[in-house]
């Protein structure tokens, strides 16, 4: 089980302050009046997730931004393992525009949608590589908590 960290809680100040590049992928942190040398070994942009080593034991950190947050709070969880076969609707909102055309072959990462919901802009992203089979929404549809917007072939 990853680690959490919010990226609302690691501030510029920190980065330039504490963080000091001392070669590819190797860095110094001082922290807490401590000075530590963290490899970061694999980020995996899509999952939000770090795995880093330090004092030879290696850790796995899961980053969560505002989205996710609210997500949390709302009791919706997303999981990048699970293969899902549509594409439903994280919470209520408005789509803003459909991307993803039927017959699309999308992989991992690609941009399938936005909605934008409590005032924000989401971009909903394929989880898996997977093919486009039907779209059932419009822009500026308004969609409710997990209605099918998008059904996906893998």
């Amino acid at each position: 089980m990853p680690t959490t960290i919010l990226v609302n809680q690691i501030s510029k100040s920190i980065l330039s302050d504490h963080l000091k590049v001392l070669g590819e992928n190797v860095f110094s942190l001082h922290l807490n009046g401590q000075n530590l040398i963290l490899e970061v070994l694999n980020i995996q942009l899509a999952e939000k997730i770090m795995r880093i080593r330090v004092k030879h034991t290696t850790y796995e950190l899961q980053f969560k931004d505002d989205l996710d947050l609210v997500l949390d709070k709302m009791g919706i969880q997303r999981s990048a393992n699970i293969a899902q076969k549509d594409l439903r609707a994280p919470m209520p909102g408005k789509v803003i525009d459909v991307l993803a055309k039927e017959g699309d072959k999308l992989e991992k990462g690609d941009n399938i949608l936005i909605l934008e919901a409590m005032k924000m802009e989401n971009v909903l992203k394929a989880e898996n590589s997977c093919v486009v089979r039907k779209i059932n929404i419009k822009p500026l549809e308004n969609v409710e908590k997990n209605q099918v917007l998008v059904e996906l072939d893998f």
